[in-house]
């Protein structure tokens, strides 16, 4: 029975401000979708971010047309304000739950009043990193009504059942009289495995123009990286599917969509190198003629390994560099140094496999002989490609609360707090020229941005 209450759940538009975009999925909303559509509740979910174009935009093209981003953001009457406008009304939702990131918290806030200018009446729920670690704020801001910290499936589910507020752990709302009430947290899913598999079929956008082989095979990260929010979120507590649920989702979509690459978009994929193990054989005894790529850190990998998973499909591995300099490695938490990113990286090509390396520059107290290590590394490195950020100070995350201890926290709206913003120079110590040497590797070696 399809229940009266219709719901649109958005991701925000974001690379599309920098003039290029994002097809994959948004997992967080797939997995609410999958819950509510369970129990018989009518639920469209729409991709802001969303382009039918196979042609992405390089680091460098993304980090120029930053004042282009300025400019989409701040023009209410842009005409991709107005396409969410037209999906708003033919959906004609009761309840829209929007996904944010601390970058896109301010796109999602353009999506809210849109909303509220349609029908005063729809109730918008937050949801995503920057809701749970700034609840308070974004309620205080008056565009939502309710904020769902953490893993939203069953909460928002609770929301529509009409499960009185107070009642629902992992809820922050606001009393009639106006203050702001933070529930208790919720406690997290155990059993992966009793979720739904994710609902790509509800996507408002065209299925062979959506990349969806995007899949999580476990939640949750035990490291302590400076630069990541990730254990204000999880606890660094880590929670897996089975081997046999993941390959069964894999299955599905390959068989459903016609899915031929998929993206294993864990935090660290091979953290558990057994459980790896078995995912890796249950899949190659499928035979399925796919490809695919995934994150992990090179203390997690080793040959064996390396050649199981190419013989399970896998072609690139993406892994965290951040940088050359052994001293900022060991200030960041990252718990690598140069030589086992050198060591490793030299296994991934010997086996065959391309390779991503993840750098950034910026970090408190980073020099420009780190700066300059950091490119002189990366050149030695000579991965198949190369992905460029610049740090950030996302709430939640020890660097930022370095930047309020310190008083150094540069005094910009949250719209600036993304790795492609040339605003976000935190202590402006990057220098430009490195920084526009490191945007130009991939570029110069005839490589594309992937």
């Amino acid at each position: 029975m399809v229940l009266a209450i219709r719901i649109l759940l958005i991701n925000p538009p974001f690379y599309r401000l920098m003039n290029s975009h994002f097809n994959g999925l948004s997992l967080g909303l797939c997995y609410i979708a999958s819950i509510l559509s369970k129990h018989g509740y009518d639920v469209t979910i729409f991709n802001g971010d969303f382009k039918k174009s196979q042609k992405y935009s390089t680091q460098k093209e993304i980090f120029d047309n930053y004042p282009q981003y300025n400019k989409i953001l701040t023009d209410p009457g842009h005409e991709l304000w107005q396409e969410i406008k037209n999906v708003i009304r033919d959906v004609n939702p009761s309840v829209i739950g929007i996904s944010m990131l601390t970058g896109t918290y301010k796109s999602a806030q353009n999506i809210a009043v849109i909303a509220k200018q349609i029908n005063p009446a729809i109730n918008i729920i937050a949801g995503g990193t920057h809701p749970s670690i700034c609840a308070q704020e974004v309620l205080a801001s008056g565009l939502f009504d309710f904020v769902i910290r953490g893993e939203g499936e069953y909460t928002f589910l609770e929301i529509l059942q009409g499960i009185p507020p107070g009642k629902i752990s992992g809820l922050s709302y606001k009393k009639s009289d106006g203050r702001i009430i933070h529930n208790k947290d919720r406690n997290f899913i155990e059993d992966l495995d009793t979720l739904p598999f994710p609902a790509r079929h509800l996507y408002v956008h065209e299925q062979n123009s959506m990349d969806f082989g995007y899949i999580l095979t476990g939640r949750g990260c035990p490291f302590e990286c400076t630069f990541c929010a990730s254990k204000k979120i999880w606890k660094n507590h880590v929670r897996y599917r089975s081997p046999e649920n993941v390959v069964d989702e894999i299955n599905y979509v390959y068989h459903t969509f016609g899915t031929r690459f998929f993206y294993f978009i864990d935090d660290t994929f091979t953290l558990d190198k057994r459980r790896t193990e078995k995912i890796l054989n249950l899949l190659s005894n499928l035979h399925l003629p796919i490809q695919w790529i995934c994150d992990t850190r090179v203390n997690v990998l080793d040959e064996n390994l390396l050649l199981l998973m190419k013989s399970a499909g896998c072609v690139r591995v993406k892994i965290g560099v951040e940088s050359g300099s052994d001293r900022i490695l060991q200030l960041i938490k990252k718990n690598i140094t140069v030589n086992q990113i050198r060591t490793t990286v030299d296994l991934i090509k010997k086996t065959g496999l391309d390779v991503t390396i993840y750098l950034m520059a910026g970090f408190p107290s980073e020099t420009k002989e780190d700066m300059l290590q950091t490119l002189a590394f990366a050149q030695e490195l000579d991965p198949t490609y190369y992905s460029i950020s610049i740090v950030t100070p996302y709430p939640g995350t020890e660097i930022y609360d370095e930047m309020l201890q310190s008083g150094k926290m540069p005094l910009k709206k949250w719209e600036f707090f993304y790795h492609q913003s040339r605003d976000m120079m935190i202590l402006n110590n990057i220098d430009q020229d490195i920084l526009n040497e490191l945007l130009a590797l991939n570029d110069r070696n005839g490589k594309v941005r992937l």
